[in-house]
């Protein structure tokens, strides 16, 4: 690998995302044995101007769900839940007005196909302005699954494939009442401290300040300024804050494994709703591509084995990919809100990985 070529051609890209306000912050790109290339960019902080750094730690969004099914896998292994054990097993001690369908499996909420609904069934009250009511309210577990409880489900579980926020704050839920710890502790104990991910955690108190916690902005094109994000409550402590360096070697774990045995990794890594949809492929917590096909989720237009999870909120934006596992591993996080499109950047950066690639 010619790395200097490599450095030059991912610096003019990222410079190019920069100057068109298309990406501020920060990505670590390497392979199972090395990281390669490092990039931090632009602001993390409008109001005191304060320049983006490698340690500066974002909210990861969705790649939150590659923890949470890996914290399930745990439990499996320690005997606490089955795969196949249902969810309203779980939550009988709690108390809800609306319903939920007795065969949603553990396997279904992980595979999003229990046919529970996601953010855009919420009530119209609740979701406008980018859900701002639902994202102040100040739920305990009891409250957010009665709150679930009342939107209809989609489907019964096993007809189709859909994508379910709610499905995985549910088994964060499970995951805390089984260890009767919080989910911010669960994680300490059980992945970042074995791992010795030191910029990575999970908070349920607005209070606390951590350092270094990036700002997310969304970009207003008609005045032409950046907006900061408004308040979301974090106190059902399903919010994963991490930096690009530590979410590469979250993404090394996936295929040099030091926690996990090699049957977890093929159950977060095996397609599990071929059966269901033949243009999707998700296992557990991820995106799962076998370098057979294209799917209509993920696809980077490599044709290889990898797995990929991006994830967007308000403000932020970020992307976890490991290729044959380990042949290259991409994490980046963005503070720019929708002017980033993860995916297409990833495919930029692929092309730019194999071409440089071929000329060695």
């Amino acid at each position: 690998m010619n790395t200097n070529s490599l450095t030059s051609r991912l610096d003019s890209l990222f410079e190019i995302e920069h100057d068109k306000n298309r990406f501020d912050g920060t990505a670590v790109i390497g392979t199972k044995d090395a990281i390669v290339y490092k990039k931090a960019i632009g602001i993390s902080n409008r109001i005191w101007n304060i320049p983006m750094q490698i340690d500066h730690r974002f909210d990861i969004c969705s790649i939150n769900k590659s923890f949470i099914a890996a914290l399930i896998l745990m439990a499996v292994e320690e005997g606490k839940l089955s795969l196949d054990d249902h969810l309203t097993d779980y939550i009988n001690t709690y108390s809800y007005q609306g319903k939920f369908n007795q065969d949603i499996t553990i396997h279904n909420l992980l595979n999003h196909t229990a046919g529970l609904p996601d953010y855009d069934q919420v009530h119209p009250n609740l979701s406008k302005n980018q859900h701002q009511i639902f994202k102040r309210k100040h739920f305990d577990n009891n409250e957010y699954i009665d709150f679930i409880s009342r939107i209809p489900a989609i489907s019964n579980p096993n007809q189709q494939f859909y994508y379910s926020n709610f499905a995985y704050h549910l088994l964060v839920i499970i995951l805390e009442d089984l260890y009767q710890l919080s989910f911010s502790d669960l994680l300490e104990q059980k992945i970042t401290k074995p791992l010795q991910l030191e910029h990575t955690f999970s908070t349920s108190n607005n209070r606390i300040v951590f350092e270094n916690i990036v700002e997310g902005y969304t970009y207003n094109k008609t005045t032409k300024n950046w907006m900061r994000n408004q308040f979301i409550d974090l106190t059902l402590g399903r919010r994963i804050f991490s930096s690009a360096e530590d979410l590469y070697h979250w993404g090394k774990e996936m295929s040099s494994p030091v926690l996990f045995n090699n049957k977890q990794i093929e159950l977060m890594q095996t397609n599990h709703v071929s059966e269901i949809n033949q243009e999707i492929s998700y296992g557990y917590g991820w995106v799962v591509f076998d370098g057979k096909r294209q799917y209509r989720i993920g696809d980077i237009g490599v044709n290889k084995k990898y797995i990929i999870h991006g994830g967007a909120t308000e403000g932020y934006k970020s992307m976890l990919i490991n290729i044959e596992s380990g042949e290259y591993i991409i994490s980046f996080l963005a503070n720019t809100g929708d002017q980033t499109n993860e995916l297409d950047l990833a495919k930029k950066i692929a092309v730019i990985l194999y071409t440089t690639e071929n000329e060695n």
